[in-house]
């Protein structure tokens, strides 16, 4: 008989809720959806490994986006996530953990400008960003690029995408 081990994962309740409703649409378990989605995880990490030396194509990120508060008046009145005007002035600020990954995943791509050949930034809610790296590089840099930016604790998915550069 297969030992099976158990263990706990914490997510945010908006996750588990959108989980939850998917997977009682599939009428699978819980455990049994983990598990595939384990396997697909893991499956596309091992496709990626037998592309050649010398890819192309483009890693994308979702991130959560937490606005900074400069105006303190005015702290309050623009939760209907509208434009509101700031004072834009250079200056020393408080920054929470999506503002310091903000400034990590620039870092990281400032560090790999060698193999990245362009960004889009995409604004999709008020507190949600997309992010677009379209790169061309040795296979072993835009892994480490990947994982760089995976493990920024503000980044709820990536997706990696990339081809052999050489394929006619």
């Amino acid at each position: 008989m297969e030992e099976y081990k158990r263990f706990t994962v914490s997510l945010p309740q908006d996750l588990y809720d959108k989980f939850e409703e998917f997977r009682d649409k599939l009428g699978i378990s819980r455990s049994d959806a983990i598990r595939k989605a384990m396997h697909l995880f893991m499956i596309q990490e091992e496709n990626i490994s037998v592309v050649s030396e010398n890819v192309v194509g483009c890693i994308t990120i979702m991130m959560a986006h937490e606005h900074v508060t400069l105006n303190h008046e005015h702290s309050h009145e623009h939760l209907d996530d509208t434009h509101h005007d700031h004072d834009y002035s250079s200056r020393s600020i408080y920054a929470n953990v999506q503002q310091t990954d903000e400034i990590l995943k620039n870092d990281i791509q400032h560090h790999f400008h060698e193999i990245i050949i362009s960004t889009m930034h995409v604004h999709l809610e008020y507190k949600k960003c997309l992010e677009i790296i379209a790169v061309s590089g040795p296979y072993k840099d835009v892994k480490k690029l990947k994982d760089s930016l995976q493990r920024l604790k503000s980044v709820f998915s990536t997706g990696f995408f990339i081809i052999d550069k050489e394929i006619p």
